[in-house]
């Protein structure tokens, strides 16, 4: 569903994923924005300043920049914009279809903190699976990655998915526990000193 302020992508191999993308274009940028986005040549992680390098192209010249990102309070809050996208209903039936695919402490985790965790048989990888968050992967002890995916379609700047919170996370549970390859394959795979990862 389309939001005032908030940009919609859309996984492409959706049906009529281009018309829904069409539908939220542009939402929250102005023309200035959209044409500084265009020149931009590269970003990445500084470790000696914390924050993302940005690289881009003004006239013949290559400029660079720092752009701080201390906390992840921007995207908390649109993702509390996204939330009159859903349902309490649909919320309500997703949490009892998860009730019946985990056990029953890891349900009452869950509904009392948001999250719950589970191991692969396969890799030996142990995943925090939680509500409007990136999923935790992590062995011996280490973070691997933040694993963000959401199927259909999420709202840019947020961790919000086009579908109702538990089933996003109800995606991630039945993937990793059919095709743990293609979980990763698919998610955007965040550090967990980045802001996105929502640590």
């Amino acid at each position: 569903m389309p939001m005032d302020g908030l940009r919609l992508v859309v996984e492409p191999t959706y049906p009529k994923a281009a018309e829904l993308a069409a539908l939220g274009a542009g939402a929250g940028e102005d023309e200035a924005v959209k044409a500084e986005k265009a020149k931009v040549r590269n970003i990445f992680w500084s470790w000696r300043w914390h924050c993302d390098i940005y690289v881009w192209n003004e006239g013949g010249r290559i400029e660079w920049g720092k752009v701080p990102r201390v906390h992840s309070l921007g995207m908390a809050l649109e993702t509390l914009t996204a939330a009159d996208a859903w349902g309490i209903e649909q919320e309500h039936n997703a949490v009892q279809t998860l009730g019946g695919m985990i056990r029953h402490r890891q349900l009452k985790q869950y509904l009392l903190t948001g999250m719950f965790v589970e191991s692969s048989r396969r890799s030996g990888v142990t995943y925090i699976f939680r509500r409007l968050r990136p999923t935790v992967a992590f062995k011996d002890g280490r973070i691997l990655a933040a694993l963000c995916l959401h199927p259909i379609a999420y709202y840019s700047g947020s961790w919000a998915g086009a579908m109702c919170p538990t089933d996003d996370v109800i995606a991630h549970l039945a993937l990793m526990r059919g095709d743990e390859h293609m979980l990763w394959k698919r998610s955007n795979q965040h550090a967990p000193y980045r802001p996105e990862a929502g640590l």
